[in-house]
């Protein structure tokens, strides 16, 4: 008979393979049972804490949450009678696994801290010669820092993990603090994901270069891991994408995206089918190809049951189509998931998806029909606390409408834009820049407010220093953003962009006002650079039907220049 590490070793192995088998987790666990009954009777808590954390994982494999976590509380009871350090310290990793599970993520975070706070005080050498441990410890506290969507926390376990896995040639160690890395670009988006890993580790953050995300992939394929080869893939189609040289590198990262979307839709992974699919339509350069994808994947979350994926998809779908000026097909689309969505109780997303629908009317020129979608999402946002932030989205975008349409004093924001303008007064009499800029970005965010309301806000007839009110006004032509990140757009005030021409001696009327502008920073903090668009409308007078231009657009176009100049 086999050794009982032996053994235990092929537990190991069996539950690797559950994506393959479906028998494997049953097997695993029959085999982790045995070893551990024999732990038992030896009295080794050593191996039986490795047993028991076997068990707990082939339990979570089988979806028998309670049962995982049963088993690791009471094996934890005894370590801790028996005063076994090292026998403690796997059932915490284990234990906060298994309350992750549970969604218990306050215990799951608190099993990994006990964890780890006790490495610590069992000194430097101890932590050294249990490194493995410590690892375990680490990805546990990762997962669960990633399930409470806390970036920063997520980012500095999982390269802990991955520095201490490298220095100690732990291949596996390596594959699982990489996985976790690779979760962090799936769920907050690679941008950010990268940033946050840059801070905690040494030298080259891994995906964050072509050549670390395929070795990335070549070790995940080593091990076996096909969510994470899958996941290295969608960085190696990010880099490619991000090359210079638009035609090689699309193809290829299209045919990185498609492979990872292929290992996604084996997997079942709701999130990697839906970011490969974001990839595909970034990477295919014939829009029939993008668009018959993004509607495979639409019939393929509709056959499989998943409403979620569905609604996720057909919101993909929407962008597609808004993104190709496909307005009609973008509202089918949305109209589509909201159906699916008003039975499933997924407040938040369906407020979203009526704040897009509302801006897809606006696009096809019903700023009516956009007023009543917005002010459905409005009303739906008040139902639970968890639409907060799309109840923010939806107040704006309400109080936008209203003002557009002449009703500024329904707007819902109107009292609070009132309150800033009168602090805007204030800190134009004061000449305070920073409060200056402050209350500008609160009211873009607000709207609510008229540009009459902004001009009697910053014209302050009594003030003595009207040349020095002047010069003050110009210099705050830029709102300036202290947030890092790979693309960061800052809106330039309309408001204020149309304010400098007046006090420049150009007065232009609402129609002429076409302009909009942003700052851009890029990759580099220096590398800074403008864009600005013109805002087509969805009226136009009838002397202006018989021309073949409109002068407005044409007189914006230079406003353009202008406002990439005050950039």
């Amino acid at each position: 008979m086999a050794s009982l590490p032996l053994r235990l070793e092929n537990a190991r192995r069996l539950l690797k393979m559950r994506s393959l088998s479906t028998s494997a987790p049953e097997a695993a666990l029959s085999e982790a049972k045995e070893v551990a009954q024999a732990a038992r009777d030896n009295n080794d808590l050593q191996l039986l804490a490795e047993a028991v954390s076997l068990q707990s994982l082939a339990n979570l494999a089988l979806q028998r949450v309670s049962e995982a976590q049963e088993l690791v509380q009471q094996t934890l009871g005894a370590a801790r009678s028996a005063g076994h350090d090292v026998a403690q310290l796997i059932l915490l990793a284990a234990a906060s696994s298994a309350a992750l599970a549970a969604d218990d993520r306050a215990r799951a975070r608190m099993m990994a801290d006990e964890g780890l706070s006790m490495l610590k005080r069992l000194g430097t050498s101890f932590e050294r010669s249990h490194r493995e441990v410590q690892l375990q410890l680490l990805i546990a506290k990762g997962n669960a820092q990633l399930s409470d969507q806390n970036l920063e926390g997520a980012a500095a376990a999982a390269c802990e993990a991955l520095t201490i896995s490298r220095h100690g040639q732990d291949e596996e160690g390596q594959g699982e603090a990489l996985h976790l890395i690779c979760l962090l670009h799936i769920f907050f988006g690679r941008s950010a994901a990268q940033q946050a890993v840059k801070q905690h580790f040494p030298g080259t953050a891994p995906l964050s270069t072509l050549e670390s995300s395929n070795e990335a992939a070549q070790l995940f394929r080593r091990l076996e891991n096909q969510e994470g080869e899958a996941m290295a893939l969608l960085s190696i189609a990010s880099c490619r994408l991000a090359q210079p040289g638009a035609q090689p590198g699309a193809l290829e990262a299209q045919g990185a995206a498609q492979r990872a979307r292929q290992l996604f839709q084996a997997l079942r992974h709701r999130r990697g089918r839906l970011r490969s699919l974001e990839l595909l339509q970034q990477a295919m350069t014939e829009t029939m190809m993008a668009l018959e994808a993004t509607e495979e994947e639409v019939n393929l979350f509709a056959a499989e049951g998943d409403v979620a994926g569905q609604v996720d998809a057909l919101r993909l779908l929407a962008d597609f189509y808004i993104n190709a000026r496909m307005y009609g097909e973008a509202r089918s689309a949305l109209r589509k998931a909201l159906n699916l969505l008003a039975e499933s109780g997924a407040i938040e997303k369906e407020v979203q998806t009526l704040l897009l629908l509302s801006h897809v009317e606006e696009l096809l020129g019903s700023p009516t029909a956009a007023l009543k979608v917005a002010q459905q999402a409005l009303t739906l946002s008040k139902r639970t606390a968890e639409s907060a932030a799309s109840a923010v989205s939806a107040r704006r975008a309400v109080s936008r409408l209203l003002v557009q349409s002449g009703q500024a004093p329904e707007a819902p924001n109107r009292r609070a834009a009132m309150e800033a303008l009168r602090d805007l007064t204030e800190a134009v009499r004061k000449r305070d820049a920073t409060s200056f800029q402050s209350t500008m970005k609160a009211l873009e965010n607000l709207s609510g407010y008229e540009e009459s309301d902004v001009k009697a806000a910053l014209i302050v007839e009594d003030d003595a220093d009207q040349s020095g009110l002047t010069r003050f006004l110009k210099q705050q032509g830029q709102l300036v953003s202290t947030t890092g990140g790979s693309t960061l757009m800052t809106a330039l005030s309309h408001a204020l962009l149309y304010l400098s021409f007046r006090l420049g001696g150009l007065g232009y009327g609402p129609r002429f006002r076409r302009c909009y502008a942003y700052g851009v920073q890029g990759q580099d903090e220096d590398e800074m650079h403008a864009v600005a668009y013109l805002r087509h409308l969805s009226s136009q007078e009838e002397w202006q039907k018989n021309m073949e231009i409109q002068p407005p657009m044409l007189d914006s176009m230079q406003h353009s220049l202008n406002a990439v100049t005050m950039t």
